[in-house]
């Protein structure tokens, strides 16, 4: 009876601990973070950059027409804005002048061939000395070319349409004195036009690379997002002093829908390189989405 008593306390001791201890809350179960990625959808193409520049609308065909006399202008016949045909009259000088020129010149080149045949025919016979007969042909001679000097310039009185095409700006009014080399309009050819780009170095690079010829088209902001195909026509070699680009001229086919004219922006892209010897269905990625360990280079799926 003395052993009993404390052995079944002791019993009751560990029956409360066990009854304790299940009727403690399971600990909660801690889930995975998901972590946040960026995902992109590839495609196969034979790509690996693609590229787009401010681009400025030109004629491939401009010239500022001037007379290489100078005088009082007479008639301008044109207006800006004006179509003009190949050969069309644009501008005239007052010949006045130049018509007084010819006939005083004209009359000195009567004079001088008439002394000059007449010593032909008494050099032969020894009525004149030599001498005398190479004085009077030295001023045949000068005096022809006066005459043709004199008949140029009554023809550089008028400036006529080297091209058909659109005036597109009148520098000097009529009636108005005008000197020699100075530009008395600009004529442009519509029908033939071009964006000029610059290009940096980085893009020169595959542009001038043997096999690769990228895919060239224009947008214009103003009439929407339709793409206009270019193609390459000139090649600046010698980078621009400032900017260290490289000129490039991009013929534009005539664009029957749209009224564009030189002066105009436009948005050249570059579509993709084409890379020789790639497969066709190999698909390119980003540089970024290239990862590498030990084992080399890998890409998440």
């Amino acid at each position: 009876m003395l052993f009993t008593q404390p052995i079944r306390g002791l019993c009751w001791c560990v029956v409360f601990s066990a009854l304790s201890a299940c009727s403690e809350p399971p600990a909660p179960e801690t889930e995975a973070q998901l972590r946040p990625v960026r995902t992109m959808p590839v495609t196969t193409q034979s790509a690996v950059t693609a590229r787009e520049f401010s681009g400025v609308v030109d004629a491939e065909r401009k010239v500022d027409l001037a007379f290489r006399v100078s005088g009082t202008l007479a008639s301008l016949p044109v207006l800006e804005g004006s179509e003009v045909a190949e050969g069309d009259l644009l501008a005239a000088l007052d010949k006045t002048d130049f018509e007084i020129q010819l006939r005083a010149v004209t009359a000195d080149f009567n004079r001088a061939r008439a002394e000059y045949e007449r010593a032909s025919a008494l050099v032969g016979e020894s009525l004149i000395s030599r001498s005398d007969y190479d004085r009077l042909q030295a001023q045949y001679y000068v005096a022809e070319a006066e005459l043709e000097k004199a008949r140029q310039e009554l023809e550089y009185t008028e400036l006529h349409a080297p091209f058909a095409g659109l005036v597109a700006r009148q520098y000097v009014d009529n009636l108005t004195e005008v000197s020699a080399r100075s530009p008395i309009l600009t004529l442009v050819d519509l029908r033939s036009l071009v964006v000029r780009i610059e290009v940096p170095e980085s893009v020169m690079i595959r542009v001038r690379r043997e096999g690769i010829r990228p895919e060239l088209y224009a947008v214009f902001d103003a009439a929407g997002t339709q793409q206009y195909p270019l193609s390459i026509r000139e090649v600046v070699t010698q980078p621009e002093p400032g900017t260290q680009t490289y000129p490039v001229t991009l013929a534009l086919p005539r664009i029957d829908n749209l009224n564009i004219l030189p002066g105009m922006s436009a948005r050249v892209g570059v579509r993709a390189f084409a890379v020789p010897g790639s497969p066709a269905d190999t698909t390119y990625l980003p540089s970024h989405a290239v990862l590498e360990d030990a084992d080399g280079r890998y890409v998440f799926v």
